[in-house]
């Protein structure tokens, strides 16, 4: 039981051009959530006054904020501050340093995925506000990052200037990879339980890239990431995913919808009112965040907005799968720079 939900876990997880990140001054702070949830949110200062609004980073579903930082060759947070910008990455509740769920300390397990943006998201932007006094900041998700921002932004969310989303569908029903996999495993999930997900990535690191397997075209494409960096990502950047978060993208699966766990609100329909300027970005060769999936966010944003859709035919170095659009070795000069002019073209 334990291996076949590390599996689905790991189903889940989920240039050359560069600009060497100098070393960065780092600084961790750990705001309080109104529910009890202690996050890690890490500040990357830049040596010079910054060119604009501090940009915040999030990850993906069973990720954490090592996705944004890995290590110095694949990292969008030193980037940024390369290029003038300050980064804060943020761990979710139950991944990185954040706090895990504690029945004894009254944090409630089994949390949806509404939790991230109705308290963890929120909780983070007002410690970025109360430490810099910068007004509102830019912001950058990956995966599941996005769809935080989406929801976040569709019920009114205060406090972003200008954001990038890099494959966040909004679709998790048009025949992704993972579809089956979560259908038939999800339901054996019990209520309260954290799927193991660090844990077998771990194990798996080390063995990562020794054969040429069909799940590792599932998280990237291999011409573009080399195996060192997936095994460290799975090593140190995978986190445990929590039961009503699975729960959740299950009915999402289901239904077609991007709703809440209560089904009350409808985040699809909320993009409309949406105008904070996002730029969209998906990867041809993604097969987690296909790109019809993706493009439906797009659609129903109400502007300003832009698309790009990374692939040689639009000018990258390389094809992309899901997890090269923030490690692949391309990704500074494919991903970050368009994504970088986008934030610094918003008034």
């Amino acid at each position: 039981m334990r291996v076949a939900l590390t599996a689905i876990a790991l189903c889940l997880a989920s240039g050359c051009v560069h600009v060497a990140p100098r070393p960065v001054a780092t600084e961790t702070y750990r705001p309080r959530t109104s529910d009890g949830y202690g996050l890690e949110l890490v500040r990357y200062r830049t040596p010079t006054l910054p060119k604009g609004p501090p940009v915040l980073l999030l990850h993906g579903v069973a990720a954490n904020s090592r996705n944004m930082d890995l290590d110095e060759g694949h990292s969008l947070a030193r980037w940024l501050v390369a290029h003038g910008r300050e980064a804060w990455t943020l761990s979710l509740r139950g991944t990185g340093s954040s706090d895990d769920p504690d029945r004894g300390s009254g944090r409630p397990p089994g949390y949806a995925f509404d939790v991230f943006w109705k308290d963890d998201l929120p909780t983070a932007l007002q410690e970025i506000e109360r430490v810099t006094h910068a007004g509102p900041v830019d912001f950058v998700g990956h995966s599941m990052g996005g769809l935080v921002l989406y929801a976040y932004l569709s019920q009114g969310g205060q406090g972003v200037h200008a954001a990038v989303t890099l494959g966040s569908p909004t679709r998790l029903d048009w025949g992704t990879r993972v579809e089956p996999v979560i259908e038939r495993f999800g339901a054996l999930v019990p209520v309260g339980f954290s799927i193991p997900t660090a844990f077998g990535a771990h194990l798996a690191a080390p063995f990562h890239g020794l054969a040429d397997a069909p799940l590792q075209r599932l998280f990237y494409e291999p011409s573009n990431t080399p195996v060192p960096v997936m095994r460290a990502l799975f090593a140190y950047g995978t986190a445990d995913i929590s039961s009503g978060v699975l729960e959740q993208f299950r009915g999402w699966m289901a239904t077609g919808r991007f709703a809440s766990a209560d089904g009350q609100l409808d985040f699809r329909a909320g993009l409309s009112q949406v105008h904070t300027p996002v730029l969209v970005v998906a990867a041809r060769l993604d097969h987690i965040a296909l790109t019809p999936g993706v493009r439906d966010g797009y659609r129903a944003l109400g502007g300003p907005k832009q698309w790009l859709l990374v692939c040689p035919a639009n000018g990258a170095g390389a094809e992309y799968g899901h997890m090269d659009l923030v490690v692949g070795d391309h990704a500074p000069h494919d991903v970050f720079t368009p994504l970088l002019n986008f934030l610094d073209a918003q008034p």
